[in-house]
């Protein structure tokens, strides 16, 4: 099985076992939920090869990460405070995003970082309708796919119009969502921004995304 390092990597000595605000230390390791979780949810090599790594990279430009432009210029980009992949309500916010652009599955590819020698990398797809009970179902394992504040995320769907970039890594951590000139309206519409919030952000970002950011 392709995630069974997952499996025994992050159990119980695992050093975020007590830092996760999904699930206590005391129930953290269960493997029998973090098996069937990613049993239902792991995208294999195969298909991410075959399907997935295409459309990836006509989204986001690749071996790239901040402060360096991570989307192709056709995109528009909208950036966020971020600090890991997804709370409930930035899940939600999304959700209601892919709902109206007409995703069906929406999958997540972790990015490659020098500190990762050795861990294992997730690679997950999801259905766009998965409950945040359902997404947050796996134990151990979805506490470090969601709350690690280390690892960075592509996310994106199989129409290659949007795609969302958790740098969480970075010295000011974003998620910086990218997308076609035509959803401007739809992510607009569920990810609105305060005029003093967007200021702060722009100071905050490496100056390649300043003059793009509007």
């Amino acid at each position: 099985m392709e995630y069974q390092k997952h499996i025994e990597f992050y159990t119980k000595d695992y050093w975020f076992s007590t830092s996760s605000k999904l699930i206590p230390s005391e129930i953290w390791g269960d493997k029998q939920l973090a098996e069937k979780y990613l049993q239902k949810y792991w995208l294999t090599e195969q298909e991410y090869l075959s399907i997935w790594k295409p459309i990836q990279d006509s989204i986001f430009i690749q071996g790239k990460s901040l402060p360096d432009l991570i989307y192709h210029p056709k995109f528009a980009i909208i950036a966020l405070m971020g600090g890991c992949l997804f709370l409930e309500e930035d899940f939600l916010q999304l959700q209601k995003t892919l709902q109206e652009v007409g995703e069906e599955y929406f999958v997540i590819i972790q990015h490659s970082q020098d500190f990762m020698d050795g861990e294992p990398m997730f690679r997950m797809k999801f259905p766009v309708n998965i409950a945040w009970e359902e997404l947050t179902s796996g134990n151990y394992i979805s506490a470090v796919l969601l709350e690690m504040s280390y690892n960075e995320y592509f996310v994106f769907g199989s129409k290659g119009s949007w795609g969302k970039y958790s740098a969480n890594d970075y010295e000011n951590p974003f998620d910086i969502f990218g997308f076609k000139p035509e959803l401007a309206q739809i992510f607009q519409k569920h990810f609105k921004q305060p005029k003093e919030e967007k200021d702060e952000i722009r100071e905050l970002l490496p100056q390649e995304y300043k003059g793009i950011i509007k």
